[in-house]
């Protein structure tokens, strides 16, 4: 018989069963995009429309908004206006909670591009903050950071959140860093004050409208953020998923 044939009548190969992978023999980043979601093809921030901006962004909003119960109202980031008031008075704007110019050239379809790292700002604090980085941890004894204010933080301006919204940006800003890790690198006083922003996601409650527009999300486009949904301590004490955030590693 020729060798050939020797070989095509050989025993299969042993290969092993991967349909029960266990999450922990997964890296970090892969579990984090699992929980995620499939991610959608969102179209590039230069090809969004109005009309894009607003299934995206405004309308989930105005969805979630329910100034019945408590927290949940959706409000502004940085004036903490009401979405009603925004969409009444034509105000509205999306910003960007990790600025464009920090994205460090990703590919179309990337950070800048997922509505998960957008929230409603007013034309006029959009403007303010331009492409600052934000302070994202709680003031130092004795001392108060003035909201709609730059400060400088270890030799870099930073702009200064309402405390009351730090946690709900510092839940998306986490999302959008430790999704795309090809957004630049945190500014020294982020990663100084790494485990306050930690802490203040984590422990300052989401207010009932941020919990909804994540369920739309979820809903809608099959992606969402894991630290709004169940057992978010599974990644907040995750110190390889800290780290890859602040120290991309």
């Amino acid at each position: 018989m020729e060798r050939g044939g020797e070989e095509a009548n050989a025993a299969p190969m042993n290969l092993p069963n991967l349909s029960g992978l266990s999450l922990k023999s997964q890296s970090t980043h892969a579990q984090w995009l699992q929980a995620c979601g499939t991610r959608p093809d969102f179209k590039s921030w230069e090809s969004n429309r109005a009309k894009d901006k607003h299934r995206l962004l405004h309308s989930v909003a105005e969805t979630a908004d329910n100034d019945e119960v408590e927290g949940g109202s959706y409000v502004s980031a940085y004036e903490q206006k009401d979405t009603d008031v925004l969409r009444n008075t034509q105000q509205y704007s999306v910003e960007h909670v990790v600025p464009r110019s920090h994205v460090n050239g990703n590919e179309p379809g990337e950070a800048e591009d997922d509505p998960l790292g957008w929230i409603e700002a007013t034309r006029r604090a959009n403007s303010q903050r331009s492409n600052s980085p934000l302070y994202l941890w709680c003031d130092p004894k004795g001392k108060i950071a003035i909201p709609g204010t730059k400060v400088y933080v270890d030799g870099e301006l930073h702009y200064v959140p309402p405390f009351e919204q730090r946690a709900r940006l510092a839940r998306k800003w986490l999302f959008i860093r430790a999704t795309y890790p090809g957004v630049s690198t945190p500014t020294d006083a982020q990663r100084r004050h790494a485990a306050e922003i930690v802490a203040l996601a984590k422990y300052y409650p989401a207010a009932e409208a941020e919990i909804k527009v994540n369920e739309i999300y979820r809903k809608q486009l099959g992606w969402a953020n894991p630290l709004l949904e169940a057992n978010p301590e599974k990644w907040y004490d995750d110190d390889k998923w800290r780290a890859s955030i602040f120290w991309s590693v």
